[in-house]
């Protein structure tokens, strides 16, 4: 258990909690913890589920087939991340699917221990409810500006835009990027090999700088 408040602390659902706060959060929730083997699904598109997962061990990946048959990788979860939660409490069928990258452990919790209110009406279920409230925030920030760097017409423009915005957020023109190459090629939904070429263009041109994931701008 021990091991495994460690890894809550990294949840956004348990921002800003202690440790007791959080193994009352646990009583209130009832998780129901899974194991998951290396390319086992954990929910797959066009079901519907009802619970919101937390990664605690190994990697999951969030993938969305077309109707090619290509597979786009859209995240790439480590633990202490949160996942399924707006499709849980939205009641909606699955646009996309979780699957297991190695061996991972999960906990998962009923959508509807969020939305009830506990019998005891503690403080710790209200602040559990206010972190989902604020993650779903979160995450509709990121969606919109990953919305606004796709919606650019070259990858030279989509590299430039992403770049630009981290720059803005770490307030300097070095900064290192949270994703690997391929990881920025998912992120940016394009080909590895093409973004490899489009960023050795723009430090040729001297536009930027670049090692692995570390950037300049000029």
């Amino acid at each position: 258990m021990n091991y495994t408040i460690n890894i809550l602390k990294r949840c956004p659902l348990f921002s800003g909690t202690t440790e007791a706060e959080t193994r009352m959060m646990l009583n209130c929730l009832k998780p129901a913890e899974r194991e998951y083997r290396k390319n086992s699904l954990l929910f797959q598109a066009g079901e519907t589920i009802r619970e919101i997962f937390i990664l605690l061990t190994g990697n999951v990946r969030i993938i969305k087939e077309d109707y090619d048959g290509n597979t786009v990788i859209l995240a790439n979860l480590q633990p202490g991340d949160l996942f399924g939660e707006a499709f849980a409490c939205g009641g909606n069928p699955l646009t996309v699917t979780a699957e297991a990258g190695m061996d991972c452990r999960v906990l998962q919790v009923d959508c509807q221990r969020f939305l009830t209110t506990c019998t005891s009406a503690c403080a710790c279920h209200a602040r559990l409810v206010s972190n989902l409230v604020s993650s779903f925030a979160q995450k509709n920030i990121f969606l919109t500006g990953r919305i606004e760097h796709l919606s650019k017409r070259t990858l030279r423009e989509k590299v430039l835009s992403y770049l630009s915005e981290q720059a803005h957020l770490c307030g300097t023109r070095s900064f290192v990027i949270p994703l690997d190459r391929q990881g920025l090629a998912d992120y940016l939904a394009a080909d590895r090999s093409a973004l490899s070429a489009v960023l050795s263009k723009l430090r040729d041109e001297g536009i930027l700088d670049f090692r692995k994931n570390d950037f300049t701008l000029h």
